[in-house]
Protein backbone atom coordinates (compact mmCIF):
# COMPACT_ATOMS: atom_id res chain seq x y z
CA UNK A 1 0.00 0.00 0.00
CA UNK A 2 1.11 3.74 -0.93
CA UNK A 3 2.41 5.94 1.74
CA UNK A 4 -0.14 8.86 2.42
CA UNK A 5 3.11 10.81 1.21
CA UNK A 6 3.40 8.97 -1.89
CA UNK A 7 -0.46 9.29 -2.66
CA UNK A 8 -0.31 12.87 -2.62
CA UNK A 9 3.18 14.02 -4.02
CA UNK A 10 1.71 13.43 -7.87
CA UNK A 11 -0.74 15.82 -7.16
CA UNK A 12 1.10 18.48 -5.89
CA UNK A 13 3.18 18.09 -8.79
CA UNK A 14 -0.35 18.56 -10.79
CA UNK A 15 -1.64 21.43 -8.45
CA UNK A 16 1.61 23.42 -9.42
CA UNK A 17 1.35 22.53 -13.49
CA UNK A 18 -1.75 23.49 -13.32
CA UNK A 19 -1.15 26.81 -11.27
CA UNK A 20 1.23 27.17 -14.64
CA UNK A 21 -1.24 26.94 -16.84
CA UNK A 22 -3.71 29.21 -14.94
CA UNK A 23 -1.01 31.99 -14.95
CA UNK A 24 -0.05 31.58 -18.18
CA UNK A 25 -3.85 32.18 -19.56
CA UNK A 26 -4.04 35.37 -17.35
CA UNK A 27 -0.71 36.52 -17.77
CA UNK A 28 -2.27 39.93 -19.34
CA UNK A 29 -4.73 40.39 -16.43
CA UNK A 30 -2.12 39.97 -13.89
CA UNK A 31 -0.26 42.41 -15.23
CA UNK A 32 -2.56 44.75 -13.70
CA UNK A 33 -1.32 47.28 -11.52
CA UNK A 34 -3.19 49.29 -8.76
CA UNK A 35 -1.27 52.99 -9.50
CA UNK A 36 -2.13 55.73 -7.62
CA UNK A 37 -0.95 59.52 -7.66
CA UNK A 38 -0.81 61.85 -4.89
CA UNK A 39 -2.56 64.79 -4.96
CA UNK A 40 -4.18 64.48 -8.21
CA UNK A 41 -4.55 67.80 -8.83
CA UNK A 42 -1.54 70.47 -8.70
CA UNK A 43 0.20 73.55 -8.77
CA UNK A 44 3.10 73.97 -10.86
CA UNK A 45 6.39 73.33 -9.10
CA UNK A 46 5.32 70.89 -6.54
CA UNK A 47 5.75 67.14 -6.31
CA UNK A 48 3.01 64.42 -7.06
CA UNK A 49 3.39 60.99 -5.09
CA UNK A 50 3.50 58.22 -6.94
CA UNK A 51 2.87 54.25 -5.88
CA UNK A 52 2.13 50.98 -7.51
CA UNK A 53 0.90 47.90 -5.90
CA UNK A 54 1.51 44.71 -7.50
CA UNK A 55 -1.11 41.70 -7.28
CA UNK A 56 -1.57 39.48 -4.64
CA UNK A 57 1.49 37.59 -3.60
CA UNK A 58 1.91 33.38 -3.94
CA UNK A 59 3.05 32.42 -0.32
CA UNK A 60 1.52 29.39 -0.07
CA UNK A 61 -0.24 27.91 -3.27
CA UNK A 62 2.72 25.77 -3.87
CA UNK A 63 3.24 22.92 -1.20
CA UNK A 64 4.65 19.29 -1.08
CA UNK A 65 7.73 18.00 -2.67
CA UNK A 66 7.83 19.54 -6.19
CA UNK A 67 10.89 20.47 -7.82
CA UNK A 68 12.59 23.79 -7.00
CA UNK A 69 12.71 24.47 -10.37
CA UNK A 70 8.72 24.45 -10.76
CA UNK A 71 8.24 26.23 -7.58
CA UNK A 72 10.62 28.83 -8.50
CA UNK A 73 9.00 29.39 -11.63
CA UNK A 74 5.59 29.41 -9.94
CA UNK A 75 6.87 32.62 -7.82
CA UNK A 76 8.29 34.49 -11.13
CA UNK A 77 5.41 34.30 -12.92
CA UNK A 78 2.61 34.72 -10.11
CA UNK A 79 4.06 36.56 -7.12
CA UNK A 80 6.67 38.70 -8.59
CA UNK A 81 4.49 39.66 -11.67
CA UNK A 82 6.07 42.54 -13.76
CA UNK A 83 6.37 45.54 -11.48
CA UNK A 84 6.47 49.50 -13.13
CA UNK A 85 9.57 50.45 -12.71
CA UNK A 86 9.21 54.36 -14.17
CA UNK A 87 6.65 56.78 -14.74
CA UNK A 88 6.32 59.13 -17.48
CA UNK A 89 4.42 62.20 -17.61
CA UNK A 90 2.98 62.65 -20.86
CA UNK A 91 2.54 66.16 -21.80
CA UNK A 92 1.59 65.56 -25.48
CA UNK A 93 -2.32 66.86 -26.30
CA UNK A 94 -4.99 64.69 -28.01
CA UNK A 95 -3.86 66.45 -31.63
CA UNK A 96 -0.06 65.23 -30.83
CA UNK A 97 -0.97 61.38 -29.57
CA UNK A 98 0.79 60.75 -33.10
CA UNK A 99 3.99 62.69 -32.49
CA UNK A 100 6.83 60.42 -31.50
CA UNK A 101 7.42 59.91 -27.47
CA UNK A 102 11.00 59.71 -27.57
CA UNK A 103 11.99 63.05 -28.68
CA UNK A 104 12.54 64.06 -24.80
CA UNK A 105 10.69 67.37 -25.37
CA UNK A 106 7.26 65.97 -24.55
CA UNK A 107 7.25 64.26 -21.58
CA UNK A 108 9.30 63.75 -17.92
CA UNK A 109 10.15 60.09 -16.80
CA UNK A 110 11.07 59.42 -13.57
CA UNK A 111 12.04 55.62 -11.58
CA UNK A 112 9.83 53.99 -9.49
CA UNK A 113 12.07 52.02 -6.17
CA UNK A 114 10.82 49.19 -4.29
CA UNK A 115 9.95 49.87 -0.99
CA UNK A 116 9.85 47.50 2.75
CA UNK A 117 6.45 47.59 2.51
CA UNK A 118 6.65 46.00 -1.27
CA UNK A 119 4.67 48.77 -2.96
CA UNK A 120 6.89 50.93 -5.77
CA UNK A 121 7.34 54.39 -5.21
CA UNK A 122 8.72 57.00 -6.43
CA UNK A 123 8.24 61.07 -7.03
CA UNK A 124 7.01 63.13 -10.51
CA UNK A 125 7.69 66.96 -10.12
CA UNK A 126 6.10 69.58 -11.75
CA UNK A 127 8.23 72.30 -13.27
CA UNK A 128 6.97 75.87 -13.18
CA UNK A 129 7.82 76.15 -16.66
CA UNK A 130 5.17 73.37 -17.21
CA UNK A 131 1.85 74.30 -19.10
CA UNK A 132 -1.36 73.57 -17.06
CA UNK A 133 -3.87 70.96 -18.34
CA UNK A 134 -4.77 67.40 -17.53
CA UNK A 135 -1.57 64.83 -18.91
CA UNK A 136 -1.45 60.93 -18.18
CA UNK A 137 0.98 59.55 -16.49
CA UNK A 138 1.91 56.03 -17.42
CA UNK A 139 3.80 53.71 -15.48
CA UNK A 140 5.70 51.34 -17.24
CA UNK A 141 7.54 47.89 -17.17
CA UNK A 142 11.29 47.48 -17.44
CA UNK A 143 10.65 46.37 -21.09
CA UNK A 144 8.10 49.73 -21.67
CA UNK A 145 5.12 48.28 -21.51
CA UNK A 146 1.97 50.48 -20.39
CA UNK A 147 0.54 48.71 -17.02
CA UNK A 148 -1.25 51.59 -15.87
CA UNK A 149 -2.50 54.96 -16.86
CA UNK A 150 -3.35 57.93 -14.20
CA UNK A 151 -4.55 61.53 -15.40
CA UNK A 152 -2.99 64.56 -13.32
CA UNK A 153 -4.26 67.62 -13.43
CA UNK A 154 -1.81 70.96 -12.99
CA UNK A 155 -3.29 74.01 -12.01
CA UNK A 156 -2.45 77.38 -13.58
CA UNK A 157 -0.49 78.73 -11.43
CA UNK A 158 0.52 82.59 -10.97
CA UNK A 159 3.90 83.68 -9.63
CA UNK A 160 4.77 87.48 -8.39
CA UNK A 161 7.33 89.25 -9.53
CA UNK A 162 10.37 90.31 -6.94
CA UNK A 163 12.76 93.17 -7.27
CA UNK A 164 15.97 92.53 -5.75
CA UNK A 165 18.66 95.67 -5.09
CA UNK A 166 22.23 94.28 -5.48
CA UNK A 167 25.37 96.36 -5.10
CA UNK A 168 27.39 96.16 -8.89
CA UNK A 169 30.52 94.12 -8.35
CA UNK A 170 27.77 91.84 -6.06
CA UNK A 171 25.45 91.88 -9.34
CA UNK A 172 28.40 91.12 -11.87
CA UNK A 173 29.10 87.43 -9.82
CA UNK A 174 28.65 84.81 -12.40
CA UNK A 175 28.71 81.19 -12.40
CA UNK A 176 31.62 79.35 -14.16
CA UNK A 177 31.46 76.79 -16.53
CA UNK A 178 33.24 74.08 -13.72
CA UNK A 179 30.48 75.20 -11.61
CA UNK A 180 27.52 74.65 -13.55
CA UNK A 181 29.04 71.23 -14.38
CA UNK A 182 29.08 70.56 -10.41
CA UNK A 183 25.62 71.36 -10.30
CA UNK A 184 24.36 69.31 -13.33
CA UNK A 185 26.23 66.33 -12.38
CA UNK A 186 24.55 66.95 -8.70
CA UNK A 187 20.79 67.59 -9.62
CA UNK A 188 21.52 64.61 -12.52
CA UNK A 189 22.12 61.93 -10.35
CA UNK A 190 19.30 59.62 -8.44
CA UNK A 191 20.58 57.44 -6.07
CA UNK A 192 18.96 54.16 -5.15
CA UNK A 193 18.84 54.20 -1.30
CA UNK A 194 16.11 56.37 0.71
CA UNK A 195 17.53 57.87 3.76
CA UNK A 196 14.70 60.41 4.15
CA UNK A 197 11.37 59.99 5.89
CA UNK A 198 8.32 62.68 6.25
CA UNK A 199 7.73 65.05 7.73
CA UNK A 200 11.01 67.24 6.59
CA UNK A 201 12.04 69.84 9.24
CA UNK A 202 13.16 73.70 8.16
CA UNK A 203 16.44 73.88 8.17
CA UNK A 204 16.00 77.72 10.43
CA UNK A 205 13.09 78.67 12.21
CA UNK A 206 13.01 82.18 10.15
CA UNK A 207 10.41 83.50 7.93
CA UNK A 208 9.97 83.75 4.02
CA UNK A 209 11.28 86.56 3.24
CA UNK A 210 11.32 85.55 -0.46
CA UNK A 211 9.12 82.91 -2.13
CA UNK A 212 9.43 79.93 -4.71
CA UNK A 213 8.42 80.93 -8.16
CA UNK A 214 8.83 84.44 -8.16
CA UNK A 215 10.08 86.22 -11.33
CA UNK A 216 13.20 88.15 -10.28
CA UNK A 217 14.48 91.74 -11.16
CA UNK A 218 18.20 92.56 -10.20
CA UNK A 219 18.05 96.31 -9.61
CA UNK A 220 14.84 96.97 -11.44
CA UNK A 221 15.94 94.78 -14.67
CA UNK A 222 14.64 91.82 -15.49
CA UNK A 223 16.36 88.57 -15.58
CA UNK A 224 14.66 86.07 -16.83
CA UNK A 225 15.22 83.60 -14.04
CA UNK A 226 12.77 82.52 -11.37
CA UNK A 227 13.74 81.68 -7.15
CA UNK A 228 14.32 78.33 -7.54
CA UNK A 229 14.43 78.01 -3.64
CA UNK A 230 13.18 80.14 -0.46
CA UNK A 231 14.82 82.71 0.91
CA UNK A 232 14.27 82.62 4.94
CA UNK A 233 15.25 85.37 7.50
CA UNK A 234 18.31 84.43 9.89
CA UNK A 235 21.08 86.41 11.16
CA UNK A 236 24.67 85.85 11.03
CA UNK A 237 25.79 82.83 11.91
CA UNK A 238 22.79 81.28 12.60
CA UNK A 239 23.16 77.35 12.76
CA UNK A 240 21.37 75.66 9.35
CA UNK A 241 20.20 72.19 9.59
CA UNK A 242 19.83 69.26 7.00
CA UNK A 243 15.77 68.82 6.29
CA UNK A 244 16.33 65.20 6.34
CA UNK A 245 19.12 62.03 6.35
CA UNK A 246 21.26 61.88 3.44
CA UNK A 247 24.57 62.03 2.02
CA UNK A 248 26.80 65.11 0.95
CA UNK A 249 28.11 65.39 -2.35
CA UNK A 250 29.05 69.29 -2.36
CA UNK A 251 30.92 71.39 -0.02
CA UNK A 252 32.48 74.34 -1.61
CA UNK A 253 32.27 77.92 -2.02
CA UNK A 254 30.34 79.16 -5.59
CA UNK A 255 31.18 82.54 -7.09
CA UNK A 256 27.19 83.24 -7.64
CA UNK A 257 25.76 80.63 -4.66
CA UNK A 258 28.04 81.26 -1.40
CA UNK A 259 28.65 78.74 0.30
CA UNK A 260 26.93 75.72 -0.63
CA UNK A 261 26.01 72.53 0.99
CA UNK A 262 24.13 69.64 -1.30
CA UNK A 263 22.77 66.66 0.16
CA UNK A 264 21.20 63.46 -1.64
CA UNK A 265 18.38 62.25 0.54
CA UNK A 266 18.01 59.58 -2.25
CA UNK A 267 15.31 58.30 -4.58
CA UNK A 268 14.82 61.29 -6.13
CA UNK A 269 15.14 63.82 -3.43
CA UNK A 270 18.20 66.50 -2.96
CA UNK A 271 18.50 69.88 -1.17
CA UNK A 272 21.05 72.68 -1.37
CA UNK A 273 21.64 75.15 0.83
CA UNK A 274 23.55 78.27 -0.45
CA UNK A 275 25.42 81.73 0.95
CA UNK A 276 26.89 80.03 3.93
CA UNK A 277 29.66 82.07 5.85
CA UNK A 278 31.01 78.61 7.69
CA UNK A 279 30.42 75.12 6.32
CA UNK A 280 30.14 72.36 8.72
CA UNK A 281 30.38 69.01 6.82
CA UNK A 282 32.83 67.43 4.82
CA UNK A 283 32.19 65.72 1.36
CA UNK A 284 30.63 62.29 1.29
CA UNK A 285 29.73 62.26 4.88
CA UNK A 286 26.34 61.11 6.08
CA UNK A 287 24.26 63.35 8.11
CA UNK A 288 20.60 62.89 10.15
CA UNK A 289 17.80 65.02 9.67
CA UNK A 290 18.39 67.83 12.13
CA UNK A 291 22.48 67.96 11.85
CA UNK A 292 24.17 70.82 11.53
CA UNK A 293 25.53 71.36 7.94
CA UNK A 294 26.52 75.04 8.24
CA UNK A 295 25.42 78.75 9.23
CA UNK A 296 24.16 81.34 7.71
CA UNK A 297 25.89 84.09 6.08
CA UNK A 298 25.92 86.52 2.65
CA UNK A 299 28.23 85.09 0.81
CA UNK A 300 28.49 85.27 -3.31
CA UNK A 301 25.23 87.21 -4.68
CA UNK A 302 23.31 88.37 -1.50
CA UNK A 303 22.23 91.60 -0.54
CA UNK A 304 22.58 90.71 3.38
CA UNK A 305 22.63 87.83 5.70
CA UNK A 306 19.89 85.01 5.05
CA UNK A 307 19.25 81.12 3.85
CA UNK A 308 18.72 80.44 0.26
CA UNK A 309 17.73 76.75 0.13
CA UNK A 310 16.71 74.44 -2.83
CA UNK A 311 15.01 70.98 -3.03
CA UNK A 312 15.22 69.48 -6.29
CA UNK A 313 12.85 66.45 -6.94
CA UNK A 314 14.71 64.21 -9.72
CA UNK A 315 16.71 67.66 -11.10
CA UNK A 316 13.70 69.96 -11.40
CA UNK A 317 13.58 72.53 -8.29
CA UNK A 318 10.24 72.23 -6.19
CA UNK A 319 8.79 74.41 -3.73
CA UNK A 320 10.00 73.50 -0.20
CA UNK A 321 6.73 74.66 0.86
CA UNK A 322 4.86 71.82 -0.23
CA UNK A 323 7.91 69.56 2.30
CA UNK A 324 8.21 72.12 5.23
CA UNK A 325 5.89 74.29 7.11
CA UNK A 326 6.84 78.03 7.32
CA UNK A 327 5.84 81.41 7.89
CA UNK A 328 5.77 84.65 5.78
CA UNK A 329 7.60 87.57 7.20
CA UNK A 330 4.80 89.93 5.30
CA UNK A 331 1.76 89.93 7.53
CA UNK A 332 -1.15 89.49 5.01
CA UNK A 333 -3.61 92.93 5.08
CA UNK A 334 -6.80 92.59 7.28
CA UNK A 335 -10.04 91.88 5.89
CA UNK A 336 -12.11 95.25 6.66
CA UNK A 337 -15.61 94.81 8.27
CA UNK A 338 -18.32 95.57 6.00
Amino acid sequence: MKSREQFYRPLNVFAALLLLFVAAIFAPSARAQQCTVKPAAIPLGQTVRLRCKLPGEVRDEVRGEVSDAVRDKVRDDVRDKVPAVTARLDFRLDSQVDSPVNDGSNWRTVRLFKQASGDWEGLMPVAVEDSPGTYPIQFLAADGATLASVNLTIRKTVFPTQNVVLAPQIEALHTTSEERQTLTTFRDSVSDIKYWDDPLVAPLPGCVISPFGVKRLHNGKPTGEIHAGIDQRAAAGTPIRAVAAGVVKIVQPFNVLGGTVAIDHGQGLETMYLHMSKLNVELGAQVKKGDVIGYVGATGRANGPHLHWVVYVNGVPQNPQQWVTLKSCVTPPKKSKK
